[in-house]
């Protein structure tokens, strides 16, 4: 079997319209095979499709579907499939054969994940052979993706929060299911322990609705969540289901210390080049402090620095804080590290910050 699949997605542009095309109801009332074209067969190799289009009509969000594309070799020399495309990680062709002789027949099955997505879905696979006539031929599924659960929004903002009060903010939701009761709510992601979830009560007829709680005793620096949301009940048709969906909410917490940034941002270095990337930490209430210590942990690549120096600022006391150092002349890739900053702050006496940047390969 040969399968290929290119991660990334998005709806792609319309096919051809002279394609031809089968829906699902068609095609299970259809055997997993073509009748040969008219006429000879091509000089060469020739691969050749019962249906240049798949649709599955209206689909749910919560698990894949899969669809069968029958082909043939309707050329007089063998056909070789070398690989195939999908323009979306979420559609992954598998050919049954890739090597067909002359008049052969073979199917390429197609499985679509519609988990996060929405609504009119294209989805292009290109199949890269030996056919004289297309070499690169090309092939569409498409659907139209209804979510079990229907959530707004996806990604909830919580801005700028203050270390020792808790916060709170909602987002809105409508099950597909007339009787979707929840079961579970909990917090997952890296500061999942400080999030938790409540369903509120809502009129009848309205959006339901969650409030997402953050814990006072949340970190200082950037804040990235999640909140699980798991419920049952009866799908339209009468079928039982259990979904799970997630709210992603992200902000950042400061304490009586705040930073211009979370991200020591390099950005794009070259090799053997140096890199220098400043963050300025400072308090805002005017009250003395002092930066202890500022080192790098695990690092990627060697030679990368940290210093503190006090410096000016109008908006009380305040540092900045330097990365610094020289690639390896020879190093292409990702460069990436944490920046560890001790003070005497009680409550922040350690502050964490993220390195990132990267030596792009040269064409």
């Amino acid at each position: 079997m040969l399968s290929t699949c290119i991660l990334g997605c998005e709806n792609a542009e319309e096919a051809d319209s002279t394609q031809k095309s089968v829906s699902k109801q068609e095609a299970s009332q259809a055997q997993p095979s073509m009748t040969p074209p008219e006429g000879s067969p091509s000089a060469g190799a020739n691969i050749t499709f019962a249906f240049d289009e798949f649709d599955f009509g209206t689909v749910w969000d919560d698990k894949p579907v899969d669809c069968t594309f029958p082909f043939m070799n309707h050329g007089d020399k063998t056909l070789v499939i070398s690989r195939m495309k999908a323009g979306c990680g979420c559609t992954t062709p598998v050919a049954d054969k890739t090597v067909l002789q002359p008049g052969e027949e073979s199917v390429i099955r197609v499985q679509f994940n519609p988990k996060g997505k929405s609504k009119k879905q294209d989805k292009k696979v290109t199949i890269f052979s030996n056919s004289s006539l297309e070499p690169e031929k090309t092939f569409w599924i498409r659907s139209y993706v209804q979510p079990i659960v229907d959530v707004n929004p996806k990604f909830v903002q919580l801005g700028e929060m203050k270390m020792g009060q808790e916060t709170t903010n909602t987002f809105n939701f409508t099950p597909a299911p007339d009787d979707f009761v929840i079961t579970r709510i909990r917090g997952i992601g890296k500061h999942g322990q400080f999030i938790s979830g409540e369903l509120l009560d809502t009129p009848e007829g309205q959006p339901k609705q969650i409030l997402i709680k953050v814990s006072s005793d949340m970190p200082w620096g950037a804040f990235h969540s999640q909140l699980e949301v798991t419920g049952n009940g009866t799908m339209p048709d009468g079928s039982p289901v259990s979904h799970t969906f997630t709210v992603f909410a992200n902000g950042k917490a400061f304490g009586n210390l705040k930073a211009d940034d979370f991200i020591a941002r390099l950005g794009s270095l070259r090799s053997g080049g140096s890199y220098n990337k400043r963050i300025r930490i400072y308090r805002a209430d005017g009250e003395m402090f002092a930066i202890t210590n500022a080192t790098i942990l695990s690092p990627n690549v060697d030679g990368i620095n940290a210093t503190a120096v006090q410096v000016p600022s109008t908006e009380g006391m305040a540092y900045e804080v330097v990365v610094s150092g020289t690639l390896p002349a020879n190093y292409v890739g990702q460069v990436s590290g944490e920046l560890l900053v001790q003070t005497d702050v009680p409550g922040e006496e350690v502050l964490r910050f993220r390195i990132t940047g990267v030596v792009p390969k040269k064409n």
